[in-house]
């Protein structure tokens, strides 16, 4: 007979959205506010004591710094804590270094084997990869210079002058 794995301690979680949320229930939690169902963190109290449940540490509180700090500080004016369902890590003890890796830039699944196979391709012909994926790379905003300059094999300069300046600011 399976054994359910039950996340103790966790009275109520946190999801993004419905796949946040199944990785919350197969950790136990139970109840489950869901913030694109517009559960926000004002909508609903923690009780002094209780621990909410999150899953991908608080980078559901948001992208910037000041956004993850001012959600926190109002979870623990309750006397409530946040704790990762998966990784057990809670915001009063781990906190700095569930913030650190909350602010960290996420790179999808395979993302350096698609760069190394992409490098690849182009070193096979005259050691450049084509205009047009030269270009793409270059207007890649996820990309930093440097991997799209190993990815290309193309000077920096040459990608300049040929296809203008990487990204483009909008004047008012």
């Amino acid at each position: 007979m399976k054994r359910r794995v039950v996340a103790t301690g966790i009275a109520r979680g946190y999801a993004k959205d419905e796949k946040d949320s199944d990785r919350l229930k197969k950790a136990g939690v139970r109840t489950i506010y869901r913030l694109d169902k517009g559960e926000a963190l004002g909508k609903f109290k923690m009780r002094d004591g209780e621990n909410l449940g999150v899953v991908d540490g608080l980078r559901i509180f948001g992208e910037r710094r000041s956004q993850i700090a001012s959600a926190i500080k109002l979870i623990h004016s309750w006397g409530a804590t946040v704790v990762d369902a998966e990784s057990r890590e809670n915001s009063r003890d781990h906190g700095i270094q569930m913030l650190d890796d909350a602010l960290k830039p996420r790179r999808p699944t395979g993302y350096m084997a698609e760069l190394q196979e992409r490098s690849v391709k182009s070193r096979l012909k005259d050691g450049r990869s084509p205009k047009r994926e030269a270009l793409a790379a270059w207007r890649n905003p996820r990309l930093k210079l440097k991997e799209v300059l190993e990815v290309t094999n193309w000077p920096q300069s040459t990608l300049y002058n040929t296809f203008g300046p990487r990204f483009k600011v909008k004047m008012d």
